[in-house]
């Protein structure tokens, strides 16, 4: 009897003849799964770290309270909530279209950006992310360790 996901890993044990746990999204994570909360009620569920991110490029930097990227939807998806931006706080990042992202500087953000600064961004939803890119990027500190090409991109239906 198989079931259960990376969300309710933690007490699927519970469940009377459960053999196999179909865990799979805590190899990337997200901001959904952070957003489930911890077993401890905790604010955000922390027991994986999120490890897929996306690169953008600050375009624009001229209006007060925020700055405009080249990841959109088309880079991002829509889903809800929206990525986040690693290793900060004190901003929110939204699609501003197709093309385009925005982050906007909340009261005290840990940081602002300039134009070409780059952002990595933790994804809303890993699995239709994956799906919009050719390849996955496996990175340790500032190298790339290699590149895997991503055999199913762009087939879902």
């Amino acid at each position: 009897f198989s079931g259960g996901g990376t969300g309710s890993y933690n007490i699927d044990h519970e469940t009377r003849g459960l053999t196999d746990v179909q865990v799979g999204s805590y190899v990337f994570m997200d901001a959904q799964y952070m957003d489930i909360g911890g077993a401890d009620n905790d604010e955000l569920y922390a027991d994986f770290v999120p490890s897929l991110t996306i690169m953008t490029t600050v375009l624009n930097d001229q209006y007060p309270g925020r700055c405009t990227t080249d990841a959109g939807a088309k880079a991002c998806t829509i889903n809800r909530p929206w990525p986040r931006v690693k290793g900060e706080i004190g901003m929110s990042y939204t699609s501003g279209s197709d093309e385009f992202g925005t982050l906007r500087y909340e009261e005290e953000p840990s940081r602002t950006y300039k134009v070409g600064d780059k952002i990595e961004l933790i994804v809303s939803h890993c699995d239709p992310v994956v799906n919009l890119y050719n390849n996955l990027y496996a990175v340790r500190g500032e190298r790339v360790e290699a590149i895997w090409p991503i055999a199913a991109r762009g087939m879902s239906t």
